[in-house]
C-alpha cells in the first residue's frame, strides 16, 4: 500500500472534520489535483472498456469530469493515506494516459471509516 510522501500535500485547504463522507455530500469540497501515485485502490475495478476509451478521448480533448472522491486517512503513526473506491473509469482513463494527477475531492475520514470498506484488511 502506498502512503503519501511527506512533501506531497494535495489539499490546499484546512482539513474538514469527519461528519459525512457520502458522495452526495461532497459538492462543497474544493477540487484539488492529487498525485496518482499516492492513491490506493484496494478493490479491483470491473471496467467497461468502451467507456474507458471514451473517457480517454474526452480527457485528451480537455473535457471536464466530476472529480473522484478520495478518502484521506491519517494513521495512528501520523502517516497519511489516500484511498479511492469509486470513479474507476475516470481513474483508469487517467492512468492509461499517464496523468501525473487526477482532479479529486478529498474527504478526511478516521481510520474506523476505512474498516467499513476494508474489513480485516484495514491496515489501521
Amino acid at each position: 500500500m502506498l502512503q503519501a510522501p511527506s512533501h506531497d500535500s494535495p489539499a490546499s485547504t484546512a482539513p474538514r472534520p469527519f461528519v459525512n463522507f457520502s458522495k452526495f455530500a461532497t459538492g462543497d469540497l474544493p477540487t484539488v489535483h492529487v498525485p496518482m501515485k499516492v492513491i490506493n485502490r484496494p478493490i479491483p475495478s470491473v471496467l467497461d472498456e468502451e467507456k474507458v476509451l471514451r473517457f480517454m478521448d474526452d480527457i485528451k480533448k480537455g473535457d471536464d469530469f466530476t472529480p473522484i472522491e478520495v478518502l484521506k486517512c491519517t494513521a495512528p503513526d501520523g502517516q497519511r493515506y489516500y484511498f479511492a473506491f469509486g470513479g474507476c473509469h475516470r481513474f483508469e482513463a487517467h492512468k492509461r494516459l499517464q496523468s501525473e494527477t487526477i482532479p479529486s475531492r478529498i474527504i478526511e475520514v478516521p481510520p474506523s471509516a476505512l474498516r467499513m470498506y476494508l474489513g480485516a484488511s484495514c491496515p489501521f
